[in-house]
Order: C-alpha cells, then structure tokens, then sequence
C-alpha cells in the first residue's frame, strides 16, 4: 500500500507533496508521486519530461527540508486524458490516500479549472486529502 500525490510544481503541489511525505511517514507506506506526461508525440520528450519532474520534486522536497523523503515516480502518457491516466496510476500504486494540492479560485476558475480536478476527485476509488495553498 501507499499514499500517491499528484505531481504540480506550483506552490499547491509543493504543499501537497509535504503532506503526502507526512502522511506515508505517519502510516509507514511508500510514497508514490504521480504525473501524466504532455502526451508529446516526440519519442524523446517522455525522459526529458521525466528528468524535469524527478528534478523538480527533489528541489520541491528540499525547499520542505525533505531532502532525505524517499519516493517513486509513477508517470504514464494520457490515454486517453491526463485524468483517466492519474485514475491508472492510483491503481497501479495501490494508494490507500491520494493527496491533492489546490487553491482558491474564482467562480470562473473553478468552471475552468475544476473539471479535470473534479472527475479525479469524484472517481478515484480512495480518500483523498485536499491540501489548500
């Protein structure tokens, strides 16, 4: 079992990923960071993208002063939508928590925004821990 957080290099995700390392330190599970690639049809953006994202989490955990956290990615192309391909890897992970980072936002933000945030919300099959910035 793990606790799976969604992979944002904004300050949401950055909050978020600080609560997931608590919540697998806290439940004694493997931390598992999810991200669904751009879906580029270049053969080599995936390990560029996925250097960039390993990067960014070891910069998000250090800022934390959770240099020392361990962690696996699990990322996968959209198929056919980022969100569907979270919902995979929440799976694939065996999560028992999902954590998400989020923020406030204005009517229209959240009509614009929410959709993706919100069918991953609603389907995914675990509790889930939303993290506000």
């Amino acid at each position: 079992m793990s606790v799976a957080v969604v992979h944002n290099s904004s300050e949401e995700g950055r909050k978020a990923l600080g609560s997931a390392v608590q919540q697998s330190r806290s439940a004694g599970t493997e931390l598992v960071v999810l991200h669904a690639f751009s879906g580029s049809a270049d053969p080599s953006s995936e390990a560029k993208e996925t250097t960039a994202v390993e990067d960014s989490i070891r910069a998000s955990l250090a800022a934390l002063g959770e240099s020392e956290a361990q962690w696996t990615l699990a990322a996968a192309q959209p198929d056919p939508d980022a969100t569907t391909t979270l919902l995979a890897l929440i799976d694939k992970a065996g999560a028992e928590l999902l954590v998400v980072g989020s923020r406030h936002r204005s009517a229209v933000g959240k009509f614009l925004m929410g959709q993706a945030v919100q069918r991953l919300l609603l389907e995914t099959p675990v509790p889930v821990l939303l993290v506000k910035s």
